[in-house]
């Protein structure tokens, strides 16, 4: 996952439609069954995460990854006042936060900019 997708998906569930939560509830569910060496706790983890609803399982028909690429251009393309993009003011690298004052790039520091 990239950068924004990740910045996206971690700062603004909330812009999310109830079906696009559920659908990535699902991503996240799948991926720690998968990483489970229990086949008791994959079933447990499938069932309590995993959504049957055809809506969401159609979202995911493509892959989790375009799923949330998709998500992340709507997010945008909707909603792009309501997202705050925390750029370096010196180098222009996304920080891993919208409250973040260092640059993950550079180091640039903006902490005592007001």
């Amino acid at each position: 996952m990239d950068k924004l997708t990740r910045y996206i998906f971690n700062y603004y569930p909330h812009l999310m439609t109830l079906h696009e939560q559920a659908a990535y509830r699902s991503v996240l569910g799948e991926e720690k069954a998968e990483s489970s060496d229990s086949a008791k706790m994959r079933n447990l983890l499938r069932r309590k995460f995993v959504s049957p609803d055809p809506e969401v399982l159609s979202m995911l028909d493509k892959g989790a990854e375009h799923f949330m690429n998709v998500v992340r251009d709507r997010i945008l393309s909707e909603q792009r006042d309501q997202v705050f993009q925390n750029h370096c003011p010196k180098c222009e690298a996304l920080a891993h936060t919208p409250t973040a004052r260092q640059c993950p790039k550079c180091f640039h520091s903006w902490h005592d900019d007001k």
